[in-house]
């Protein structure tokens, strides 16, 4: 046997023992949690489908299971970090198959080769278009916000041939529809990047979530767009939409997101998170929905109630909980906060995601109450149409990110009874 056959043979038994052993290892050490995996997800499928599975619930049931085996991985975060090391030595811009790209100034983007058109998107429409015309006799205001994204056409740069995934050509299409169907709409895409804020102050390189300076500024421009359009001035001092009765706090190296946990460290670096504090006092009552559709409640000042304070002091795992999460926990399926220093003000019932969370905090001393749905949650506690047709709001406030404009978002007011007939 020659010598280059020898190292082949040595080379091809080490591999398949280090790749069997950290298997092995692997199982040893997730199986509880993949069992609680499996278990909890059949439960849900019996109380929802019954006993009998078919092969939609065994997709679902091995789709859980692989999240599960991946999230349970022995020393998960060291694997990724080692990855995205050697894909920083060999100047790729990549993970992941494609999952993530990054451009030239270090963003994170989400990457595809092709999207497929979502045939469904005039529904979407008609589906806000219903709810507008369910609480129209009611005298409640429907808007419709669309945030930005982080890529930016002309302001993000890419290495040529990297797949961006652009959401833009179905914003678009969506717009247009709610525009004809006459629901009021505000693009954000339209106010960044600004004279106040760069693209690259507006974003987080590793999350894809807005920084809180560019949620404050989408604040300000909401409620200018409401006086416009409505005549109502929900800030007629100008006092809690100026930046000056707020404190800007920079942690350095204090932010880490969800694209960078993904991603790994190694592959983009740990960033600043800047957050506002409030320099005035406001009280409120809040009830939020938690784990297992339990409430919980909070009352206090801004910090005590909206604010979780903790997230900032949680140690050195930078692989634990968004920053973001600071304000209203990043997002909850339910919220209900009631401004104890002017209940008699603005009642909103806001469908939203996680986007819109520090927007809430920001606008909630101008409104009397709130309720807050997560439009991507599913809960036999919630329904969204149900919820309309009971109460009534001054505004109801449709906001969405880019990339969940799909059938999860729009869950409410699928059939027209007109059509129907």
């Amino acid at each position: 046997m020659s010598a280059y056959m020898l190292r082949k043979r040595i080379f091809t038994v080490l591999f398949l023992v280090v790749l069997f052993g950290y298997s092995g290892i692997n199982a040893l050490h997730g199986y509880p949690a993949w069992l609680n995996v499996v278990e909890d997800t059949w439960k849900d499928q019996e109380a929802e489908q019954g006993p009998v599975p078919d092969a939609d619930r065994l997709s679902e049931l091995v789709a859980d299971l692989d999240a599960g085996i991946v999230e349970n991985m022995y020393h998960r975060m060291e694997f990724i970090e080692t990855y995205s090391y050697l894909q920083v030595l060999l100047d790729k811009r990549e993970v992941n198959n494609f999952s993530y790209i990054k451009d030239e100034k270090g963003f994170l983007h989400y990457a595809s080769f092709f999207r497929e058109d979502d045939e469904k998107i005039p529904e979407y429409a008609r589906r806000v278009k219903r709810l507008q015309d369910c609480v129209a006799d009611r005298g409640t205001k429907v808007i419709f916000f669309v945030t930005p994204g982080k890529y930016i056409k002309g302001e993000s740069v890419l290495r040529r041939g990297l797949p961006v995934n652009d959401p833009d050509t179905g914003v678009d299409e969506l717009l247009f529809y709610l525009n004809r169907f006459g629901v009021e709409t505000i693009d954000g895409r339209m106010f960044f990047p600004n004279d106040e804020l760069s693209g690259e102050e507006a974003f987080f390189r590793t999350d894809h979530h807005w920084t809180i300076p560019a949620a404050f500024y989408a604040s300000q421009v909401f409620v200018e767009e409401v006086k416009a359009r409505f005549g109502d001035d929900w800030d007629p001092g100008h006092y809690y939409m100026d930046r000056a009765n707020y404190d800007s706090v920079v942690y350095r190296r204090g932010m880490f997101g969800s694209m960078g946990r993904k991603t790994g460290a190694n592959f983009c670096d740990v960033e600043d998170f800047e957050a506002y504090w409030p320099k005035f006092t406001r009280h409120y009552e809040r009830e939020s929905m938690g784990i297992n559709d339990e409430m919980e409640e909070l009352s206090g000042d801004t910090t005590e109630a909206l604010m979780d304070v903790g997230i900032l002091s949680k140690g050195e795992d930078i692989y634990s909980d968004s920053q973001y999460f600071l304000y209203l926990d990043g997002i909850r399926p339910y919220e209900k906060i009631i401004n104890t220093d002017n209940p008699e003000g603005y009642k909103v019932c806001a469908i939203r995601d996680s986007y819109f969370s520090p927007m809430i905090v920001f606008m909630m001393p101008m409104w009397g109450e709130l309720h807050a749905i997560w439009s991507l949650e599913e809960s036999d506690r919630l329904d969204i149409e149900d919820f309309v047709k009971d109460n009534e709001f001054d505004y109801i406030i449709v906001e969405i990110y880019p990339y969940n404009i799909n059938e999860e978002s729009f869950r409410f007011f699928e059939e027209d009874e007109a059509e129907i007939r």
